[in-house]
């Protein structure tokens, strides 16, 4: 896979009119552009960078644009090393409507969420022993595959999973213990320069076995447990272990 180890914020553009584009530039890359700065210039200190909630909010509607739009078949990259890269990890299904804020402006569509970790900008460490994930069903509800699905990006210092899980919280685990941030929904004030940095493999979202259910009233029910590093819905459901990802 390209490394890119670039300073700069590199993104994923797409075809669009002029009107979206000045709603994209004044809604999601304005907002954006001094709290990612700021990211940027902390680097690997461990002295205080306070993000308010509303800071958060910018940050993780940018990082969900970067996300969405590196799966358009039609995205051109910043980066040319990535442009041509088989290997870059992309969402394998977008939804329409996982667009349409982008163009009206408005809210990313519930079902999302985005989480962050500090990255080691010196070169990561070994590899945890132990290695936790959350794992996401294959949720189809009245016939309709629900399309649960996360991608892991970053930049300098940064790393960050967006993830697709309508009707099912999730408890993530590096959360709890103040190793990650939450950044949406319901975002609130975090100090960046606090959070330990932590290796992009001690915790992963991976690809579960199908969850048929027939309503969302049924769904509702099986929400009740949060997805997460202790509660896998294929052993809940029908006694199916997968197997452990080295």
């Amino acid at each position: 896979m390209t490394p890119v180890t670039a300073n700069a914020l590199l993104g994923a553009h797409v075809p669009a009119c002029q009107d979206c584009n000045a709603v994209l530039n004044t809604t999601v890359e304005k907002p954006a552009k001094p709290v990612v700065r700021r990211l940027l210039e902390h680097g690997d200190s461990g002295d205080e960078l306070i993000l308010s909630a509303d800071e958060c909010v910018a940050l993780a509607r940018w990082l969900l644009k970067v996300g969405l739009l590196s799966a358009h078949p039609a995205a051109d990259h910043d980066h040319p090393g990535l442009q041509s890269d088989q290997d870059l990890p992309r969402l394998p299904v977008v939804r329409p409507e996982w667009l349409d804020w982008m163009r009206a402006g408005g809210e990313p569509p519930a079902g999302f969420s985005v989480f962050v970790t500090r990255r080691n900008l010196r070169g990561e460490d070994a590899a945890p022993a132990v290695k936790q994930h959350i794992v996401l069903p294959q949720l189809i509800v009245d016939g309709e595959d629900r399309n649960f699905t996360s991608q892991s990006i970053g930049f300098a210092g940064v790393n960050a999973t967006i993830v697709w899980h309508p009707g099912w919280p999730i408890a993530h685990a590096q959360v709890g213990t103040r190793r990650a941030a939450r950044l949406w929904p319901d975002p609130y004030e975090v100090d960046f320069g606090t959070l330990p940095k932590v290796h992009p493999r001690e915790l992963a979202f991976r690809d579960g076995a199908a969850v048929v259910v027939d309503s969302a009233d049924e769904l509702a029910q099986f929400a009740q447990h949060p997805l997460s590093v202790d509660y896998d819905p294929s052993v809940a459901f029908f006694g199916v272990v997968l197997p452990s990802e080295e």
